[in-house]
């Protein structure tokens, strides 16, 4: 009966590493609270302790993964879900959590780079235009049309959402000061190194 068994969990876990794009160690904590919220094997789980599973594989760490988990649990039919649809979740929320993260990542860049150039760490405050010119013509040197890149902005202060917008729209080499900028202060390195020199040193420490 037990060789039967774990031929049974390992014909499962092969299912679930062809469906899903799994690591062992994901796979083995999944099957490890699969067991522990179906102890006779029945191979479905209620949706309410679905809720404690996902905790526990801390993905229910903030309001905004919890208000995703919702939304996704209300798309599965039923009062519970089979294993397979549990990986699917997982893997959702997974995503979902990667993604919030790198948002995270690209807006602490841009506050980086805002309170670099004379705005505020809590994104008060603002940038002069003239400051972001200087920097781009100057110091990184980089092969933008500043016509282009200011697009109808008229003022001569930017707010941070002015300062975000700005480089979003500017393309991807406009995107690269911002990365630069933060990089650099991430690691105390001077702010007035040229983009070209400061290229050679990001592949360097890569």
């Amino acid at each position: 009966m037990k060789r039967k068994t774990l031929l049974l969990e390992a014909d499962i876990i092969q299912q679930i590493k062809s469906a899903f794009n799994l690591n062992q160690l994901e796979i083995t904590e999944l099957m490890t609270q699969a067991k522990r919220y179906d102890p006779k094997g029945t191979g479905f789980i209620s949706k309410n302790e679905v809720d404690d599973i996902m905790r526990e594989l801390r993905l229910l760490t903030n309001e905004k993964m919890i208000a995703k988990f919702k939304e996704e649990l209300k798309t599965y039919e039923g009062k519970q879900l089979e294993l397979k649809q549990i990986c699917d979740l997982y893997c959702k929320l997974k995503n979902y959590q990667q993604q919030l993260e790198d948002e995270e990542t690209i807006t602490q860049e841009y506050i980086d780079a805002f309170v670099a150039l004379g705005g505020q760490p809590d994104r008060s405050g603002y940038v002069q235009k003239q400051t972001i010119i200087d920097i781009i013509q100057k110091e990184f040197e980089l092969k933008i049309d500043l016509e282009s890149f200011l697009g109808d902005f008229q003022g001569d202060k930017l707010e941070f959402d002015d300062f975000c917008q700005l480089f979003e729209n500017a393309g991807e080499d406009a995107k690269s000061f911002i990365t630069s900028f933060s990089q650099a202060k991430r690691n105390n390195t001077d702010f007035t190194v040229r983009f070209k020199d400061f290229e050679k040193w990001e592949k360097t420490a890569m």
